[in-house]
Order: C-alpha cells, then structure tokens, then sequence
C-alpha cells in the first residue's frame, strides 16, 4: 500500500460526534470541502486505517467541520472513530504554484530540531500575529511552533520533513 499513502494529505482530527445519525466533528482548517464529497478518504490512529467515503461536509466555523460518511450509521459507529486523522489523495486539491501551498499540506509533516525528530504536524492555529505549528511527540504532548524563519528553518515537502530550530523551553 506504500505508494498511496505517500500523496495522502491530512485535512484534520475527528474530535467528536454531533447528533445521532453519526456524523463526526472535526477540527481543520481545510477550505476545500466541495472538493471532496462523495470522495473515499483514509482515517487513521496509530496504526489502524479504515477508509470511509465522504456523504456530506457542513463547515461549522473556520476550526471546525461536520461530516457524516455513508458508512457510519449512528452515534455508537461515530464513536469508534473519535481522535482519528482524515486523510484525502492530494490529487483531490486543487493545482497550486509550487511555492505556495495550503497550512493543511503541513498536517502530518515530520518535524525535525537539529537533525532529531521531534514529532508530527497536529494542526496549524491561525493567530493575529503568525500562524503556529501545533506538533505532537511520541509522549502525546504539544509543543507549539511560531511559523516565522526564527524557529521553522525549512519545509521539505519532497521529504514530508519540516526543519526546526527550537529555543530553550519551547519542547516543555
């Protein structure tokens, strides 16, 4: 299965369940949705995936979604599928310039301070002043990033690699 997952982006976390038919909450900043109805896409948490095909998305505000999926049928289904990553074939996004790109393309990214790894892309918080790496190590634990040249020193989207150089005090 190697080579799909490779162009799989992630477009958010299901973080909840809303009513009893079985749609899911999710939280992303993912603006494309049209894009992607009716589409199948990969849910994946630790190392287990299902795929599921879109049935509708509704955008709640600008951090959150609701989509049900035609194969969850009801709020006990929706549950199973709490804390779980969506991720969407990148051929599904539209065409951009190469050096542009979507804060969703960063989802799921490596991230690496000096050569060590240090964790994975969560999510990326838009704030007034800088946008901010949310990553997650291997503890489970945040460690939020200013994407500003001071800190975030290169994105390797070749690599799915984001290179970093951390302060002090900034991984606690």
């Amino acid at each position: 299965m190697g080579g799909i997952l490779e162009n799989l982006v992630n477009i958010g976390t299901i973080i909840g369940t809303h009513h009893l038919i079985g749609t899911v909450k999710v939280n992303s900043i993912f603006q494309e949705i049209d894009l992607i109805v009716g589409e199948k896409v990969l849910i994946e948490k630790k190392d287990i995936r299902k795929i599921l095909t879109i049935k509708d998305i509704k955008r709640l505000n600008d951090r959150k979604l609701l989509i049900n999926f035609y194969e969850i049928n009801g709020i006990d289904q929706a549950k199973e599928i709490n804390g779980y990553q969506i991720k969407i074939r990148r051929n599904l996004l539209p065409e951009k310039d190469s050096d542009e790109f979507y804060f969703t393309d960063l989802l799921g990214l490596q991230v690496y301070d000096n050569g060590t790894k240090i964790g994975d892309v969560l999510d990326v918080l838009e704030t007034a002043a800088h946008n901010i790496l949310i990553v997650i190590d291997k503890n489970e634990k945040e460690i939020l990033i200013p994407i500003v040249e001071e800190f975030v020193k290169e994105i390797d989207f070749k690599s799915d690699k984001i290179n970093v150089n951390l302060i002090e005090g900034m991984r606690e």
